[in-house]
């Protein structure tokens, strides 16, 4: 990474022509995206780290990656040789961007891009910086871009129609529905950043702008007749012929964007501040728009999955369990033969099975495939040939799109005989499971936070004196991004949808974890979807957890002691119930040998 210092040296000529003594470059773009298309990947080009979450603080005596418990061990390598030094956001004595931020000289001054940071984000770094007395200065026109030679350019293919049958109800339906939503809120007009949210409303996708996310790089402006969007080559991604289903239509080369925005004058826009950019909110200040405060309608409607999605989601994660579970009985056979399997081969042998799924579109993320130590690195991407060893836990974590849906399962299996932590590993894994169950057994009241799901899970875990760096759940878009919001099961600190109420038709991950640097990882992650459980007596609603995923949990890294009566009657029922779901789907031996209670 020897090219890392010369960028970030470049990068402070750049500040010190605008007399900046600090320059933020965040890990999300004019979209807000969580994962970027190549030609966003601002971040990682500056720094080297390609976590997908992280803030990188460039000084003109020093530069910090700000990420969190999930990134620690792959920032800790990838960092290497840099000049970038690592903040271990959480962990403790390691502070977070904002309070580094309220700790600046008074006379810093700290630069950022407007059109890469929520209005929230922007407000929140603003007031930290403000009580050190320092300067918070938006510096319009990315400092990075013009550094960056060889910067790849974004594509112009035709995009894909999702057919109504899946997606359950037209563009001129969401729109109706939107506009109400609009008028209910005093507003007239609506910008979208946010590129899920683009592909929901239009019920288009595309393959080839940011992997594994089926979206495309535009925006999109909801009037009260008009749908103005924002393309790169338009015609060529949208040729005349595909149109027929977008009413009110007005297509626009994306470079025009701005000069659009400039022309909406006395117009009443509904801004949130979480899916807005500061970039956003200043050129409609600026234009003279009146802005209304409010939550972006977009978000909620499409977190509330209709019946065509509902099905296209169980149908997906059906397949995809099936194809998952043949995958780790054919490692179990390799085991028992005495075979030798790295994790590249399984991931390999993984992905042809997804491959051969009826209605397969793409992986949803980059396959875990993570042996031994390198389980406790979360977010591991970096599947090579070390091989399984025996004795040893094997972390697998993926997903796909298929038949409509997209679908998200962690499992952690041991590859061979048990070794001499045979113990210590059932005792983590049965701890991680009680803590699944906790969370997907619950019965809980429409409305409830994300929050409370998350306390629920963690409760075994906190009185066993451990705990997981990462959320509890997050939402799953249907053939759309695997994270998903406007909802999460996680604790509000971490994350700002904590705190958003839980309805019924989203859908939603419970992955508890358990990690131990050196020695490896257990994680546990179903999807399920939010069901109405019953309505009491008072008419208040209460919702459950109902599973997409039918993938066995491993009964040899069971310990059955340590669970309570009602855990195992959860646990007895559902694996039952993987059976039953991948009867005829999977070899009769293989749902025997994995499933056996």
């Amino acid at each position: 990474m020897s090219e890392i210092p010369g960028r970030i040296e470049a990068l402070r000529s750049a500040m010190r022509e605008r007399g900046l003594t600090h320059y933020l470059v965040p890990s999300s773009d004019e979209h807000l995206n969580e994962y970027l298309p190549p030609w966003r990947l601002r971040r990682p080009w500056i720094s080297g780290f390609t976590g997908s979450a992280g803030d990188v603080l460039v000084g003109l005596d020093g530069a910090w990656l700000f990420t969190d418990g999930r990134y620690h061990l792959q920032a800790e390598v990838e960092l290497q040789a840099t000049g970038v030094d690592l903040v271990k956001v959480g962990a403790p004595g390691h502070p977070t961007l904002a309070e580094t931020l309220a700790r600046l000289a008074p006379e810093a001054v700290a630069g950022f891009d407007p059109a890469v940071l929520s209005v929230g984000q922007a407000a929140a770094l603003g007031r930290a910086c403000a009580a050190a007395g320092a300067t918070w200065k938006a510096v319009p026109g990315n400092l990075v871009d013009p550094l960056w030679t060889g910067r790849p350019a974004p594509p112009e293919t035709p995009l894909l129609g999702v057919p109504l049958e899946d997606a359950g109800r037209s563009p001129a339906e969401k729109l109706a529905a939107l506009r109400e939503a609009l008028q209910a809120a005093g507003a007239e007009a609506l910008p979208l950043l946010r590129l899920d949210g683009i592909a929901w409303l239009l019920n288009r996708r595309s393959l080839e702008d940011i992997p594994f996310n089926p979206v495309f790089e535009a925006f999109a402006w909801i009037g009260p007749t008009d749908l103005h969007l924002f393309l790169h080559g338009p015609d060529r991604r949208l040729p005349p012929e595909t149109r027929g289903d977008l009413p009110g239509l007005v297509l626009h080369d994306y470079g025009e964007w701005p000069a659009f925005l400039a022309g909406q004058g006395g117009v009443r826009v509904l801004l949130d501040a979480s899916t807005a950019t500061d970039g956003l909110r200043r050129a409609l200040e600026e234009a003279g728009a009146v802005l209304v405060a409010g939550a972006d309608p977009v978000e909620e409607a499409k977190a509330l999955k209709n019946a065509a999605e509902l099905e296209a989601m169980a149908r997906a994660n059906l397949r995809a369990s099936a194809a998952k579970t043949r995958a780790l009985a054919w490692l179990r056979e390799q085991a028992a033969a005495g075979a030798a399997v790295t994790e590249r081969s399984f991931q390999e042998h993984l992905e042809g099975l997804y491959r051969e799924l009826e209605g397969f579109r793409g992986l949803s993320f980059q396959t875990i495939s993570a042996a031994g130590a390198h389980g406790a690195i979360m977010h591991y991407g970096s599947a090579d040939e070390t091989p399984l060893r025996p004795g040893e836990l094997f972390l697998i974590d993926s997903g796909v799109h298929c038949a409509g849906g997209t679908t998200d399962d962690t499992r952690t299996v041991r590859f061979g005989p048990p070794g001499p932590e045979a113990e210590e590993q059932r005792r983590a894994y049965t701890l991680v499971l009680r803590a699944h169950i906790a969370c997907a057994s619950a019965v809980f009241p429409d409305g409830a936070p994300g929050t409370a799901l998350d306390v629920l899970c963690r409760g075994p875990m906190w009185r066993a004196g451990r705990d997981y760096d990462h959320g509890t759940g997050h939402g799953v878009g249907c053939f759309l991004n695997v994270h998903e919001g406007p909802f999460a099961l996680s604790e509000l600190a971490r994350k700002p949808y904590a705190g958003h109420p839980l309805r019924e038709g989203m859908v939603t991950s419970i992955e508890p974890g358990w990690y131990v640097p050196g020695w490896g990882g257990i994680r546990l992650e179903n999807l399920y979807r939010i069901v109405l459980d019953h309505t009491d007596a008072g008419g208040r609603r209460w919702l459950a957890f109902e599973p997409l995923t039918f993938i066995p949990f491993e009964e040899e890294l069971i310990d059955r002691s340590l669970l309570s009566p009602a855990e195992e009657a959860w646990l007895d029922a559902y694996q039952d119930r993987v059976r039953r779901e991948l009867d005829g789907l999977v070899p009769a031996e293989v749902l025997e040998t994995a499933a056996a209670s």
